[in-house]
């Protein structure tokens, strides 16, 4: 992208210089020489013009693409960890109904070690996806 835009610059400099030194050669030497040193850095500074314009376009294009796969890639994340975190509750769910014929868990305890739980490995299955993908 860098040596795009040097590139440009590069172009507009050229045409610009062709056409000073066309305007200097039509009204000092000779007035065909210049005339066609003034076509070539008009031809050179359209093209130049063109270009900075396709580029901009393709570069906002690319822009919205790369977004567009950063936020599938996020929703990618976002469903992988919602389904750790689901089968790992599921399976604290069954672990705390195994355990509450032998020991007594008050209600408000459960929920809330069932709570912390579940958004630590949330957290923990996004930084893991978020990581490997």
């Amino acid at each position: 992208m860098i040596y795009l835009k040097n590139r440009l610059t590069e172009l507009y400099l050229v045409s610009l210089a062709i056409l000073t030194m066309g305007i200097f050669e039509s009204t000092t030497e000779g007035f065909y020489s210049g005339v066609i040193k003034l076509s070539v850095g008009a031809i050179f500074l359209v093209f130049a013009i063109t270009s900075h314009v396709k580029y901009n376009i393709n570069r906002k294009q690319l822009e919205r693409e790369l977004s567009k796969e950063y936020d599938e890639r996020d929703d990618v994340i976002e469903g992988k960890a919602a389904h750790v975190t689901l089968k790992i509750l599921m399976i604290a769910i069954f672990l705390m109904m195994f355990l509450s014929k032998w020991i007594a868990i008050p209600t408000n305890t459960a929920l809330f070690i069932m709570l912390l739980f579940s958004s630590m490995i949330s957290v923990l299955a996004k930084k893991y996806y978020n990581h490997v993908l």
